[in-house]
């Protein structure tokens, strides 16, 4: 607005200037050809009084005449038959008969004429005056008038200067006016901005009356529209806040699989963190997965809602493909949950495995109980040295029977946080101590030394859950170690937490088994499990007590060299 009312201002100011000049240049060239006029005809007025009767009264006059001007002048004499007797710019004897000049043959009949013609002698525009003498002829006097194009020629440089003067002045005065005019405007555009920034509007500072309402109508909408806003933002934020820290994966796109929204969530659980979403991207930026690329398309061209399992090394994924649209049968987009469901799916696993496990684990002893006693009954053993040997087989089935039923329940109250007395006082160094006694007897008929040191140390636990965790880890150091082996069991406490290490210098645990070697029923050895007597449960329970106290447990083992299990316990 402040340069076009300022351009508006300087073209008025040029075309008045232009204007101004022109009509000016006429006016002055009028003025000139009047003044022109009414001086030749007083010099004609005041020459008819000189003596133009002989040839030296002629020249006398004629010089006269022209002493008197300052510019040139013609001067005719004529006859009334028309012939030209005196010309002071031409050959009298050359000039054609004069008769039919308007000014000459004027004169002739009323005593005076005048005409403005292009000369033929002088080759310019000329202006004609003629009177009758007392002796018969016409005096005529003549005199060049400049065209006004000569004039515009000789005053164009004057004209220029003012030209250039009055633009000069037509824009210091534009931009004064602009400047004035625009003022109050800029501060109401700056009260304006200022409201947008949450500061108070003030009409009153707008000089215009006519833009008062408007001002004022300015700022109602203004003050709705701040509210809108504000309520929107609060919208979005609240929704991005939520979006960005569920722990469900989420992803938006439109209709051309161009990633419009996409959470922390959703980028790690695709397997692309490091995404970047400074603009649209679409989704084959982010991911190249055909499984989900294809179920997208799907979803979009089918306008269908899909469900489907997206599996990695490491985690398990549900994804939810739901279109998103306006009208019927036409999608707009597609919204994407992903659910972390690897913690189910492992469990599912867990369950189908613990299943099967148990399964065969009580049906292995059932069977062979079931075996042996039906070859008694049946009368195949008869002498009693077998029975006693089969008989006794059936008790230590039996026996393992019931210590697999016994870790399972203790597995399962434990799992459930039953009886886990986190009030009762536990001193580890006295369990500890109880537990080596307890497998004393054991490590000797190995050959196995057990070397304990513990200090004085307490902590908040069940004690029945803290001797079976020691008893579990030291029995399979006992169980998996060689001959003349060592168990050494160390527990100590620093400032945050109590640190209780079992080291055995046994048979070890390759890498591939110890990632897995705290699962139920797992065993590294199978056949050196069922000769020792084991269930598979022993290091399952140890790390569901040491979970329950919320411990953490480390294994560090090297095949033929020996295993470390390492528990801290949190003060």
């Amino acid at each position: 607005m402040k340069k076009r009312l300022f351009y508006i201002i300087i073209m008025i100011s040029v075309i008045a200037a232009t204007v101004t000049g022109i009509l000016s240049s006429l006016a002055y060239y009028e003025f000139y050809v009047k003044e022109s006029e009414e001086q030749l005809k007083a010099i004609v007025k005041l020459s008819s009084y000189y003596n133009w009767n002989d040839y030296s009264g002629i020249h006398e006059s004629v010089n006269n005449i022209i002493k008197s001007v300052n510019y040139e002048i013609r001067i005719t004499i004529v006859e009334d038959s028309g012939n030209v007797i005196f010309d002071n710019f031409a050959d009298s004897e050359t000039i054609d008969n004069h008769i039919k000049r308007p000014e000459i043959e004027n004169a002739f009949n009323i005593g005076y004429g005048e005409d403005t013609r292009l000369s033929k002698t002088l080759k310019n525009e000329t202006y004609y005056y003629s009177v009758k003498l007392d002796n018969g002829t016409v005096l005529r006097l003549s005199r060049e008038m400049s065209s006004i194009r000569n004039m515009f020629d000789n005053i164009l440089p004057i004209l220029m200067g003012i030209f250039f003067l009055i633009v000069l002045i037509a824009f210091i005065i534009a931009s004064s006016i602009t400047k004035k005019i625009i003022k109050p405007i800029k501060h109401m555009t700056k009260s304006l901005d200022d409201l947008i920034e949450g500061y108070e509007f003030n009409p009153h500072i707008v000089i215009y009356e006519e833009l008062e309402p408007l001002a004022h109508k300015i700022t109602e909408q203004k003050i709705k529209i701040n509210k809108y806003i504000n309520e929107i933002k609060y919208e979005r934020d609240t929704i991005g806040v939520i979006i960005e820290n569920m722990k469900e994966g989420f992803i938006l796109l439109n209709k051309d699989k161009d990633i419009l929204s996409i959470n922390a969530s959703g980028k790690r659980m695709v397997g692309n963190e490091k995404f970047n979403l400074n603009e649209h991207k679409n989704i084959l930026e982010l991911t190249r997965n055909i499984q989900i690329i294809n179920n997208i398309e799907t979803s979009i061209k089918e306008n269908k809602h899909i469900v489907s399992n997206v599996d990695t090394k490491r985690y398990h994924y549900r994804y939810y493909y739901n279109p998103v649209s306006e009208k019927p049968n036409l999608v707009d987009g597609i919204m994407i949950l992903i659910e972390d469901v690897t913690i189910e799916k492992n469990a599912e696993i867990m369950r189908h495995e613990f299943s099967a496990n148990v399964s065969h684990e009580l049906k292995t002893p059932l069977t062979t109980m079931i075996g042996f006693a039906e070859m008694i009954k049946e009368g195949l053993i008869t002498d009693s040295e077998s029975i006693k040997k089969y008989c006794g087989m059936i008790n230590k089935e039996g026996l393992r029977l019931i210590a697999l039923i016994e870790d399972i329940i203790r597995l399962s109250k434990i799992e459930e946080g039953i009886d886990i007395d986190s009030d009762n006082i536990v001193n580890l160094k006295d369990v500890s101590s109880e537990v080596c006694n307890l497998l004393q007897e054991k490590a000797n008929l190995n050959n196995i030394k057990i070397i304990l040191h513990a200090e004085n140390i307490v902590m908040k636990a069940n004690r029945n859950y803290i001797n079976e965790l020691l008893y579990n880890l030291v029995d399979n150091g006992i169980k998996y170690n060689k001959e003349e082996g060592k168990v050494k069991i160390n527990i100590n406490k620093s400032n945050d937490y109590i640190c209780i290490v079992v080291r055995d210098s046994g048979v070890g645990i390759s890498n591939e088994h110890q990632d897995r070697i705290f699962e139920r029923f797992y065993r590294v050895d199978k056949s050196r499990s069922k000769e020792t007597g084991g269930t598979g449960l022993g290091l399952s329970i140890v790390k569901h007590i040491v979970e329950m106290y919320n411990g953490n447990i480390q294994l560090k083992s090297t095949e033929h060299i020996g295993t470390e299990i390492k528990i801290k316990f949190p003060l």
